[in-house]
């Protein structure tokens, strides 16, 4: 299976995009860039949702989760049967909030930490809601 850094490489270069092209639309350096493409460093999940925009992929493609470079799953997942719905990242942070909200995770009008996206998008939901329970009980 291809990485991540493999991914946004082979993409960027089937778009005919340079190092600079891509880090200036997706507003990082092109250092940054070529660490990911070199797998030196892994992107938070704020940076992937950037990259993947540019590249016109989904999150799940970049992050190696479907071979589907467009749709956001191929196969049903932990927050829905059918995750086509989702066009947008906005889409699927709505339902990942109501996720959260239905677990009493987060409350209402509360947003989502960057550290509970990273750990959404590298855990999926249902292992991040389980995390996130530890973690309330241990701070009691």
């Amino acid at each position: 299976m291809a990485s991540i850094g493999e991914r946004i490489l082979n993409l960027r270069k089937e778009l005919d995009l340079s190092q600079k092209g891509l880090s200036e639309k997706a507003n990082i350096t092109e250092a940054n860039l070529s660490r990911y493409e070199n797998n030196l460093r892994e992107p938070k999940a704020e940076i992937i949702t950037k990259i993947s925009e540019v590249l016109g992929c989904s999150t799940n493609y970049l992050l190696g989760r479907t071979d589907n470079k467009k749709g956001y799953a191929s196969c049903k997942s932990e927050l829905g049967d059918d995750n086509s719905k989702f066009k947008n990242y906005g889409e699927l942070e709505a339902k990942i909030k109501e996720r959260l909200l239905s677990e009493k995770i987060i409350v209402e009008n509360e947003h989502i930490s960057q550290d509970t996206l990273d750990k959404v998008f590298k855990y999926g939901i249902e292992a991040t809601i389980e995390i996130l329970k530890l973690e309330k009980k241990l701070e009691k």
